[in-house]
Parts: C-alpha cells; structure tokens; sequence
C-alpha cells in the first residue's frame, strides 16, 4: 500500500495544483489569459486523473495476484510442514494400536517438544525402519521449489525465506544422519504389503489385519523396514539440535504464514 502511495503521490500533487490554478480564473479579467489558465488546469486535473484510476487498477490487481500467490505458497508448505511433523510423529510416537493420522493433539505434542525431551527420547527409543527410511524428498523438492522460483520468492518474506531455507538445511542434514543408524532387532510381528494397483508404488506396514502406516521408499531393502534402529551415542546431540531447530522453524511459520492445519476451507489428505 506504500508503493502505491508513493506511485500516485506526484500526479495528486498535479491535482492539487491544478486546482489550485483553475481558482485563480476569477480573479482575471482577460479572457485570453482565463482561456489559457482555465486549458492548463484542465490539463493539470484530466491527465493525472487518468493515471490514478490506472494506477488504482493496477493495485487491486497486484492484490489480487499476491494473494493467489500466497494461498498458493501457504498451501503447499503447509502440506509440506504437516508431513514433516508427521514424520518426526512416528520416530517418537510409533503405535501397532491404530492407523497412525494426526490430529490437533498430536501436532502440538511434536511442536512443543523441547531440546531435552529430543535428546531423551533419541537415547532411549528404538527406531523402527519404515518410519526413518520413509521417502520425503518430494516434500523436500515441494518446499525447495519455493525457494528457487523468483516468482514465489517476491511473495515471500526475508524472515519466512530464512525459516525455511533453515528447515531444508536441517531436513538434509537429518537424512544423512540416518545412514549411521545401528541395527538393533526386528519386528517379526508386523508385516508389508503392496498396494494391488500395479502403478502405485506405496507399501503398507500392517499389524495383524490393521494397517499402521503407508508410504514410499527409494532404494532401501525392505527388510531394513522392519528393523529397529538406535541412535549413536556420538550422534544424538547433534541430530536433537538439527530436529528441535526444524521444528522450531516450522512452528515459527505456522505463525508468519497464519497457517491453520484444520481450517476447512483449504482441507487436504493427510497421508
């Protein structure tokens, strides 16, 4: 709205000015020179009022515009925050009880995790394997595409562009980390299975008849699925800090970007 101002400011100022001079016309008596002052007015007033009604409709439609751009933007990273959260859900909170879907509780109980309770549970936990070894990189590549396209980043932020390019560092970082990961025993009661549509390639982890969790993976055995994994000791206080700044930095954007996982106007598939 400044900028718009500021566009506008020196054809008001024209304006003004020639109104200023159309009230002089009375106090002349030539008629030539009332002619004159009366064709400068004129063109002092018409000329800037046209670029005003232009500049006026431009503003609106550059609202517009931003305003699709920023529903586009905090659309998508909401989705991509959402699965990230998701994510770290099931490192800490795994369950064979019932289908793993996140609802308001369980998003806080992530988001308020802090830095000791990481450390505690990466010290203490098993990891299961289709848990950690989950795919994530569209998600990855969903939220990079932000960052690389100039015509995104004018919608965006110094403060949120730094948050999230803060999230990539540390969601790149945390997928290295987990190739160090030590084997500690398998899970002989749950199982995998393939979805029967021959073009998706998700598997899906059961326990017994439930289904617990679905998801993709790239170029991983399956049988390291079903293994648990333990945390390095000489790695868990790095990985916390790297967990605990991401989901800082996520939880920094939900309130820049005014994100609402529940709202029910922008509702997508929490998978």
């Amino acid at each position: 709205m400044q900028k718009f101002y500021l566009r506008v400011l020196p054809y008001v100022i024209s304006l003004f000015v020639g109104a200023l001079i159309f009230g002089v016309v009375d106090y002349i008596s030539n008629p030539d020179w009332q002619n004159l002052i009366l064709n400068i007015s004129a063109g002092l007033i018409s000329v800037p009022f046209i670029f005003i009604c232009y500049e006026l409709v431009k503003n609106i439609s550059e609202r517009k515009i931003k305003t699709k751009v920023r529903t586009y933007v905090t659309y998508h990273s909401q989705k991509v925050f959402l699965s990230f959260i998701k994510y770290f859900y099931t490192w800490f909170f795994p369950t064979k009880k019932e289908t793993i879907s996140l609802d308001e509780d369980d998003v806080e109980r992530i988001l308020t995790l802090s830095l000791v309770d990481i450390e505690k549970m990466l010290s203490e936990k098993m990891l299961l394997g289709f848990f950690i070894y989950k795919d994530i990189n569209e998600d990855i590549r969903s939220l990079s595409a932000i960052v690389k396209n100039n015509n995104l980043t004018e919608y965006v932020t110094d403060t949120e562009m730094i948050h999230i390019i803060n999230i990539l560092r540390n969601i790149t970082l945390i997928r290295r980390e987990i190739l160090d990961f030590i084997v500690v025993g398998k899970d002989r009661s749950l199982k995998l299975k393939k979805d029967s549509n021959p073009h998706n390639f998700e598997l899906k982890l059961y326990y017994k008849r439930l289904k617990i969790d679905n998801g993709l993976f790239d170029n991983v055995s399956t049988d390291r699925l079903l293994e648990y994994f333990k945390v390095p000791t000489e790695t868990i206080e790095i990985l916390s800090n790297q967990i605990f700044d991401l989901i800082s930095d996520i939880k920094n954007l939900i309130t820049l970007m005014e994100i609402n996982f529940w709202d029910d106007s922008n509702l997508f598939e929490n998978k």
